[in-house]
């Protein structure tokens, strides 16, 4: 088995990070990303807490042989998240449906502002991967490889991340522009 651990600092604050999460796909940064559905949503009346759960369609990466052994490069992951505005906080779990039985991926990230800067959002990621079944002789070598390309793909989503985070602010000056010329003309 091997552990993945990440955190990271976005320079914007949690509200504009939490909402680029729920847009961050697609976009050009992660195109191995191919579809993303909400199986289920609901808002507690009380808490306001929205939780969510998502399909995620992936396009793996994979050799030929791989390709031709499993039947294809296209994995399913089922996400679940929790969106608690009052503490400010984003959390998400995922787990990776397809050959889970020969490797098991499981993925907890959080989203809250950072204690150091509340202007900013603190981002963490942890990750578990093992591999099982018929594998079990090559895990470690398998888990190597699954980890590196996780590390990748962990630093191109963060990459993904800042794009959609830009793309927000823009919106939000062309928009406050728009407001500001309408109301002097």
């Amino acid at each position: 088995m091997r552990l993945f651990e990440a955190a990271h600092v976005f320079k914007h604050d949690w509200e504009t990070v939490s909402l680029a999460n729920w847009r961050k796909y697609p976009n050009e940064q992660t195109p191995h990303v191919r579809h993303v559905e909400i199986l289920n949503q609901d808002v507690d009346p009380a808490t306001g807490v929205l939780r969510t759960e998502r399909l995620i369609m992936v396009r793996q990466n994979v050799p030929l042989l791989v390709r031709k052994i499993f039947g294809g490069d296209t994995s399913y992951v089922l996400e679940y998240s929790e969106v608690d505005p009052q503490k400010r906080t984003l959390v998400m779990q995922s787990q990776n449906m397809t050959y889970s039985n020969l490797l098991s991926v499981g993925e907890y990230i959080t989203y809250t502002p950072d204690p150091e800067n509340p202007k900013h959002t603190l981002f963490t990621q942890s990750a578990q991967l093992k591999a099982s079944g018929a594998l079990c002789r090559f895990a470690n070598k398998i888990e190597d490889i699954c980890w590196n390309r996780f590390q990748d793909n962990a630093h191109i989503g963060k990459l993904g991340l800042e794009q959609v985070v830009t793309k927000i602010l823009a919106e939000r000056q062309a928009l406050m522009m728009s407001m500001t010329q309408a109301a002097s003309g």
